[in-house]
């Protein structure tokens, strides 16, 4: 497996069709790329798309995907990564994937001098509990999250 960090610079046309014709399900609310959205999301300050493909030369294929973003603490100079998404393609899962795509974030944010590293998953998926939990966090909290929908 190998990883790659997105910029504005890269071929964003691939990664775009690389993960539309990718095996999703509907729990990954992966719901048809655009390469304006990826530029869009890439232009902001702190942000990091990771890809992670088989390293199988001309081969390769798409594995998983993640976004996230290196944050400030309003009060101190602390800087820490938060976690938005990490999604696994259905037919990668169970084969080390989002373990690896894990231990990439985990060591980008050592690279940023991040103080800690924040992601949240919903309680039901046990997949991705079991994998967080085994990389042996140092706190699980049990945080209950607030959606508002903002009607235009």
């Amino acid at each position: 497996m190998k990883a790659r960090i997105f910029s504005l610079g890269d071929d964003l046309e691939k990664i775009i069709s690389d993960i539309n014709n990718a095996s999703w399900d509907a729990s990954n609310q992966i719901h048809g790329y655009s390469e304006s959205a990826l530029r869009n999301y890439l232009s902001m300050e702190g942000v990091i798309f990771l890809s992670c493909y088989s390293s199988g030369g001309n081969d390769e294929k798409l594995l998983g995907i993640s976004s996230s973003r290196i944050e400030m603490k309003p009060y101190n100079n602390d800087c820490w990564l938060y976690i938005d998404e990490i999604d696994v393609c259905m037919d990668q899962r169970q084969k080390g994937v989002g373990k690896f795509i894990m231990q990439k974030l985990l060591q980008l944010a050592r690279e940023h001098n991040c103080k800690e590293v924040w992601l949240g998953a919903e309680s039901e998926n046990h997949a991705a509990n079991m994998l967080y939990n085994s990389m042996n966090p140092d706190e699980v909290s049990e945080i209950i999250g607030y959606s508002y929908r903002i009607k235009i």
